[in-house]
């Protein structure tokens, strides 16, 4: 009768797993054959590179950890075991992201009912997001899992009374938060406001047990904290807890020039493989000396806070539209969409109508209204919520930032949904009334239009666009760059666009494309050159030479290869003052293949000159 009875409760559970499994399962199947299925795009590319140095040099490394390791050690696991075979990284991912679902149910039955856990498990089956950065090679996957343990655990701490009388499960919160945080660094907030709700929940216990609590949830933090922290000294030479990436986020979302957004600190240094390096170099360069991590930190971070003290009402305004962003529907991201894998995934496409940020947000304020009854967890749910929330407002908004509040969201939502069922079953109008006019206004605040989607999606396409084309399959690469500009123009593909159709032999494409590219954006002095190079293919040289001239005039140290190529285009003219100009301006600003310079053919007419002789003379 035990048995039958543990079954009975536990079938529910299983059958939540099963039903996110096959969702996941049937989201793989859909995009096993496309091109994106083998690609590492952006942050992607990092892990696996971590992951397959870990393998191969050792575990312990020989840097302080800069970003959050716990994902790169996960799949440097996974690499041991199996090989580096991404589709296993997937379907372990997959095994993962249906647990999750389960922990989500059973704190949801805890801190609710049952209805409303197994509710907000089926929620965060079918939920879009979940589903997307579940299959994708990034760390969100397990943000949303040690969110979702996390809530399991404080739900036994609370639900029932006889639970409140097991203060070892608190050993276990803080192991799970240290972990959560070495996936997630801005998680470490959630250690002071888990504290928080441990003090005002049990306020009405003896201070000797509320002592103890906190002790063992100390104690659980240690354990994952200290060997972390004891590695970084041993490798690194001083006292970094988790990571020394706090000072450069903090200045890239909070400086003058912010905007909410991830800005790389040298333009055009968007790749991670700049992240470090770039830190490193513009600190050490301002201050003269070398650094370690911490110094480095802590200089971004002097930085930060010098820009906020100069004007404190633009960077309120700042924090304004990232808190605004944070609860916005659209998805955020940098180098890989979710609305891009909509046009892979058919599934995806068709719960994404339904089940996602936006839609679900408005009935998790529902949610809060209508349980307010049982504000002793709702409280503390809220305040998690808003806590996490604010974290991601505090550096920069993507939305695999806040993907892990998004399990209270969802436990919300689904305490929404079944009161709702039963004040309409019981034709209890008023409460529900009032809640629906209380979430009107943060569905229109969710979905107000403060990022394009179009701008989301099109670096997508243009990154598997550009992967496509470092494997020379060039008619992929065509593909996905033209798919990019056809959703935003204003993005970079263009100029790859002409630099493909260069590759395959079509010169007057690729001037078409150049041109596009410079028209888009006329400080594209790549494009500008690009473009440059195919009109003298094309025999049109003296266009050529203004490409080349508007690029030195305004970056006149860009390349100093254009002004020697202008230097022999006016040579050959004969024009051989203007040319003489442009050889030393080229010379002046680096150019130094000498031997070319002595040799070119076109420069035959400046070789009887005594201002030639004197410059090869040095």
């Amino acid at each position: 009768a035990g048995f039958t009875a543990r079954l009975k409760q536990a079938w529910p559970y299983a059958a939540i797993f099963l039903f996110a499994l096959v969702i996941r399962l049937v989201y793989l199947y859909e995009i096993i054959d496309q091109p994106i299925i083998s690609i590492l795009l952006g942050d992607a590319e990092s892990y696996d590179a971590w992951a397959q140095d870990i393998v191969l040099k050792g575990w312990i490394g020989d840097r302080t950890f800069y970003q959050a390791p716990f994902y790169p050690y996960f799949l440097a696991l996974i690499y041991t075991i199996g090989g580096r075979d991404f589709i296993l990284v997937r379907l372990a991912q997959i095994l993962i992201g249906s647990a999750s679902c389960v922990l989500l149910a059973s704190a949801g039955a805890r801190f609710f009912n049952k209805k409303t856990g197994l509710v907000a498990g089926g929620l965060l089956a079918l939920y879009v997001p979940a589903v997307f950065f579940d299959l994708l090679l990034q760390k969100a996957i397990l943000g949303m899992f040690f969110m979702c343990l996390l809530l399991f655990f404080l739900s036994r701490t609370t639900g029932q009374p006889g639970r409140q009388r097991q203060p070892g499960t608190w050993l276990l919160i803080g192991a799970c938060l240290a972990c959560f945080a070495l996936v997630r660094e801005n998680a470490l907030i959630l250690i002071p406001a888990v504290g928080v709700w441990m003090i005002i929940v049990f306020k009405n216990d003896a201070w000797q047990r509320t002592l103890v609590k906190g002790l063992l949830l100390g104690i659980g933090l240690c354990l994952v904290f200290f060997p972390v922290t004891l590695r970084n000294y041993v490798v690194g030479g001083e006292f970094v807890l988790t990571t020394s990436q706090l000072g450069p986020n903090f200045y890239i979302g909070n400086n003058r020039a912010a905007t909410g957004f991830y800005e790389p600190l040298v333009e055009g240094h968007s790749d991670w493989k700049f992240e470090r390096s770039d830190a490193k170099e513009l600190a050490e360069a301002a201050l003269g000396e070398e650094l370690t991590p911490n110094q480095i930190s802590d200089y971004w971070l002097n930085k930060a806070v010098k820009d906020i003290r100069e004007n404190p009402l633009r960077w309120l305004r700042l924090m304004g539209k990232k808190w605004l962003l944070v609860w916005n529907s659209t998805e955020s991201s940098d180098s890989e969409s979710i609305y891009a894998h909509y046009r892979f995934s058919r599934l995806l496409s068709v719960l994404g109508q339904v089940f996602h940020f936006g839609a679900l947000l408005p009935v998790a304020i529902l949610g809060i209204c209508l349980s307010w009854q049982n504000r002793t967890h709702v409280w503390g749910l809220v305040w998690l919520w808003l806590c996490f929330a604010g974290s991601v407002t505090l550096f920069f908004v993507f939305a695999r930032y806040r993907h892990p509040m998004n399990a209270i969201t969802l436990l919300f939502a689904a305490s929404g949904l079944t009161c709702a069922c039963r004040l309409s079953a019981e034709k209890h109008f008023k409460p529900l009334v009032l809640g629906v006019l209380a979430a009107i206004p943060f569905a229109i605040g969710a979905h107000w239009p403060l990022v394009s989607k179009a701008r989301m999606e099109a670096p997508t396409h243009f990154n598997i666009g550009y992967e496509m084309e470092r494997r020379n399959q060039l008619d992929a690469a065509k593909d996905a760059y033209l798919l990019s500009v056809a959703i935003d123009s204003n993005t970079l593909a263009y100029n790859n666009l002409g630099m493909v159709a260069a590759k395959q032999g079509h010169p007057e494409d690729a001037l078409v494309y150049f041109s596009e590219a410079v028209k888009a954006k006329p400080n594209n002095w790549s494009a500008r050159v690009n473009l440059g190079i195919v009109l003298a293919q094309m025999g049109r040289k003296a266009e050529a030479i203004e490409q080349y001239k508007e690029v030195v005039r305004n970056e006149p140290g860009y390349n100093p290869s254009l002004s020697y190529n202008i230097a022999c285009y006016y040579a050959v003219e004969g024009q051989l003052i203007r040319a003489m100009e442009w050889l030393k301006k080229a010379v002046s600003h680096g150019y130094d293949n000498w031997d070319l310079i002595r040799t070119d053919p076109d420069l035959k007419n400046l070789r009887g000159l005594p201002e030639y002789r004197d410059l090869i003379s040095r």
